[in-house]
């Protein structure tokens, strides 16, 4: 497991990403000894929900175990990862002999090990390899072992790999995040991941002891907190103004008659000060000629 904070913003993310794909489990107990498996993933029938996640979908593309680490994985932690899949394909094998079914080992879950830096020694000595196809940073194991590693500072620096990089620590990290930022608006998740960008320099302001990277991600969090805030105000506004011009549109179809939408565009197009004006000057309004006559002069 990576450390905490960084471990929960980690689970939470690819919780978030991958959701709308299938059933999505964060701290899976299993076995007698309560050890935790972090994220999970059995996709649905539809694949095209989480088509532009990269690679990260790819790698969702069937039952799969997520394990991220902050700092470089060791020996050690590989095979305790590997050791957790086991025990969870024993289970679900057993589950499912229990529920009169058939699980083949296509269906068991694959292992992806996510760390930031990884020495080439240690992937030769577990025969983890870079096949072609997968990539730069991609190492899979030998087939029946069922488990990958994700060296996120080897990724190239392409949309297919943004949301494991902003996995990473550093520069990758922090490049990962300007590239959320910078991207527009209505792009898929962006919302999602700032606001859990947003929740982890909470939990790292807090601290007492800080690293300066932490410190360096806080500086870099704390614009993109304030530009989010602003743009949530901004959208709460608007949706303000929307429904004043709801609200004022059927008083005066009420006072003055249907209202065509030639007029209702020039309502629309008031500033709110004048529309608050507008909300005054209709009860004295006689007919549509008044109307007219306020917009005229008004707008």
């Amino acid at each position: 497991m990576t450390q905490f904070p960084h471990d929960q913003f980690a689970k939470n993310l690819l919780e978030s990403l991958l959701a709308p794909g299938g059933q999505v489990t964060t701290a899976l107990t299993i076995d007698s000894e309560v050890r935790e498996i972090d994220v999970y993933f059995n996709p649905n029938n539809d694949p095209s929900s989480i088509s532009d996640l990269g690679l990260l979908a790819r790698c969702a593309s069937q039952p799969a175990v997520f394990e991220p680490f902050r700092n470089p994985v060791s020996t050690a932690e590989i095979r305790s990862c590997m050791s957790k899949l086991y025990d969870l394909h024993r289970e679900t094998v057993r589950q499912a002999k229990k529920d009169g079914q058939k699980i083949t080992d296509a269906e068991l879950p694959i292992l992806w090990i996510l760390t930031p830096t990884l020495a080439a020694p240690t992937l030769t000595g577990f025969g983890a390899i870079n096949e072609v196809g997968w990539g730069n940073g991609v190492y899979l194991f030998p087939p029946l072992q069922k488990t990958a590693i994700i060296v996120i500072h080897q990724l190239p620096s392409i949309p297919e790999t943004l949301w494991f990089r902003l996995l990473g620590k550093g520069k990758v990290q922090q490049q990962a995040i300007s590239e959320v930022a910078d991207s527009p608006l209505d792009s898929p998740h962006r919302t999602d991941a700032l606001k859990l960008f947003g929740n982890l320099r909470f939990i790292l302001e807090a601290q007492k002891s800080k690293k300066s990277e932490e410190q360096e991600l806080i500086m870099q969090l704390s614009p993109l907190y304030l530009a989010e805030i602003q743009a949530a105000e901004d959208r709460g506004r608007q949706i303000g103004e929307r429904r004043e011009e709801v609200l004022i549109i059927r008083l005066l179809n009420r006072r003055v008659g249907d209202i065509s939408l030639q007029v209702q565009e020039q309502i629309k197009s008031l500033p709110l000060e004048k529309l608050d004006d507008l909300g005054e000057a209709l009860l004295d309004f006689g007919g549509m000629d008044d109307l007219t006559n306020w917009l005229d002069t008004n707008g």
